[in-house]
């Protein structure tokens, strides 16, 4: 795999960093950065330029740090790299990346006392590279995407390879480890994609099929599932294209993989977004393959995908009713992913802590009901469950630990690392946070104020809320939560989750 050193200074450019290292990731590139470094026996500035020596394009981002100075040395590693790039045995490209100066910037990230040094280095490199401004982490990562494409150009005999092997065309992730208690979700969203009761001529015709559900309910589990489905194999033969969006989507990035993926690995011409949809657009026009977008926080988002041609199916996954209303065709094309019954819950439980469960069955079943069926919690309950069993420890007060709200601060499943945007296991709390989080500061806080009184389950009708808001009229602001996938009507009432239950009561809290 074609390999990119990612060189800047640390603590100011984390984010920047990561962005960098998922662009490479999106396109094909193996990432070499300081984050994988193992231990080599060697100093900073030796073990770096000896990564550096492995790899086949240099990425340098700067800003307003010049970089540690290791002892022995009159140069910071940072610039050494940059040098190093183009004079060592290896000689490689460079791409340079330079902060706006008028963009704003955090004092503390910026390094007074070696100001002259790092205003000779970006002279040298203003001199000797052509580079690129940036300013926030959404204009980084969209020029690095340009700048990688139009590598690709320049080089194809070290463009990245095709996706997967000769197989099938599939670019989705793996099947999920553990899926316990979905048989009948799969059948429906198969049939919503046009698997049963039609001709196989009329399969399927731009279908279009929205999954959304509580947040932690699986929609990405059941998606990743079907993608690697036998049945999905066959009825679409031309292959099954995805893209993982979330709230800051580099949409070209995605698209781009998608084209590299349709041409055999072929680096695509094309250097925006809309260029890459009309040529997916295209390639797609008389193929049969299933388009899966997964997490779509903005409806504009999703436009660039919709490139299936008339046999072409596109499922789509979204926490958000208002987004699955607007892009589904009609209201029975959006499919609402539903937790797990009790005993399929029992089931999954079950499965994760095998011990437990057969010692503690009462125990268990009043956990499962707690947790209100829904996969994210169960699975984080069972793995401390089984975890405790394996230190032979007592699990009675876990038990109750669990069912008093220790799953919220728990971290969730190993399959979620990233989906905040990190490079660590988030903790449930932090996904619940990626819905809230979008919320004005109002809305945020009458969601809080839910978590107060909540009943159990909890239910509530629009008079009680406008009480609790102590607002004449409740409906914008439920419908709003609606939206966003915080509430779910229900029978002229609307119903909270137990686990956002929890999580409102928490941010009341903070």
């Amino acid at each position: 795999m074609t390999k990119v050193f990612i060189s800047s200074t640390g603590k100011d450019l984390v984010e920047y960093r990561k962005a960098a290292i998922e662009t490479c990731l999106r396109l094909g590139f193996e990432p070499v950065a300081m984050e994988q470094f193992e231990a080599m026996g060697l100093g900073a500035t030796a073990g770096s330029l000896k990564k550096l020596e492995e790899c086949d394009l240099y990425v340098g981002i700067f800003a307003h740090r010049y970089g540690y100075i290791e002892d022995g040395h009159d140069r910071s590693v940072t610039e050494m790299e940059y040098d190093h790039a183009a004079t060592g045995s290896h000689k490689i490209e460079r791409l340079c990346f330079l902060l706006d100066p008028e963009h704003p910037w955090p004092p503390i990230h910026i390094d007074y006392a070696n100001y002259a040094r790092l205003a000779a280095f970006k002279e040298k490199i203003e001199k000797e590279v052509i580079r690129a401004r940036f300013t926030t982490v959404d204009s980084f990562a969209s020029a690095l995407t340009q700048a990688l494409t139009a590598w690709i150009g320049r080089h194809p005999d070290l463009a990245p390879g095709p996706t997967g092997d000769s197989g099938p065309l599939n670019t989705a992730p793996p099947p999920p480890d553990l899926l316990i208690g979905r048989e009948e979700a799969l059948r429906d969203l198969k049939q919503h994609l046009g698997l049963y009761g039609r001709a196989e001529s009329a399969l399927p015709v731009q279908v279009l099929t929205a999954v959304r559900g509580w947040p932690g309910v699986g929609k990405t589990t059941m998606a990743a599932a079907l993608a690697n489905d036998s049945e999905i194999g066959e009825a679409f033969p031309d292959g099954i294209l995805w893209a993982s969006l979330g709230e800051r989507p580099n949409l070209f990035a995605e698209l781009f993989r998608w084209l590299r993926a349709m041409t055999g690995g072929r680096p695509p011409q094309c250097r925006t977004a809309h260029d890459a949809s009309a040529q997916l657009s295209n390639l797609l026009h008389h193929r049969r393959a299933l388009l899966i977008v997964d997490d779509v926080w903005q409806i504009e988002h999703a436009a660039p995908f919709r490139v299936g041609g008339g046999q072409c199916a596109t499922l789509i996954t979204t926490r958000s009713n208002d987004i699955a209303q607007k892009l589904a065709p009609t209201g029975d094309d959006v499919y609402w992913l539903p937790v797990l019954t009790e005993d399929k819950a029992l089931d999954l439980l079950r499965a994760l802590a095998p011990s437990t469960v057969k010692a503690h069955p009462e125990e268990a079943r009043a956990l499962v009901r707690d947790l209100e069926g829904l996969p994210l919690a169960l699975q984080v309950a069972g793995r401390l469950l089984e975890a405790e069993a394996r230190l032979g420890w007592g699990i009675a007060d876990l038990l109750d630990d669990l069912r008093r709200g220790i799953v919220l601060t728990a971290q969730a499943p190993a399959n979620r690392i990233g989906a905040t945007g990190g490079e660590t296991t988030p903790s449930v709390a932090a996904l619940l946070r990626r819905s809230t989080d979008a919320l004005d500061e109002e809305t945020r806080d009458r969601f809080a104020r839910l978590g107060a009184f909540a009943p159990k389950p909890a239910s509530f009708d629009l008079e009680a809320m406008a009480g609790a808001w102590q607002v004449s009229d409740a409906r914008p602001t439920v419908r709003q939560l609606v939206e966003r996938g915080l509430l779910e009507p229900v029978g002229g009432r609307f119903q909270m989750h137990a686990l956002l239950v929890q999580h409102a009561r928490s941010l009341l809290q903070s």
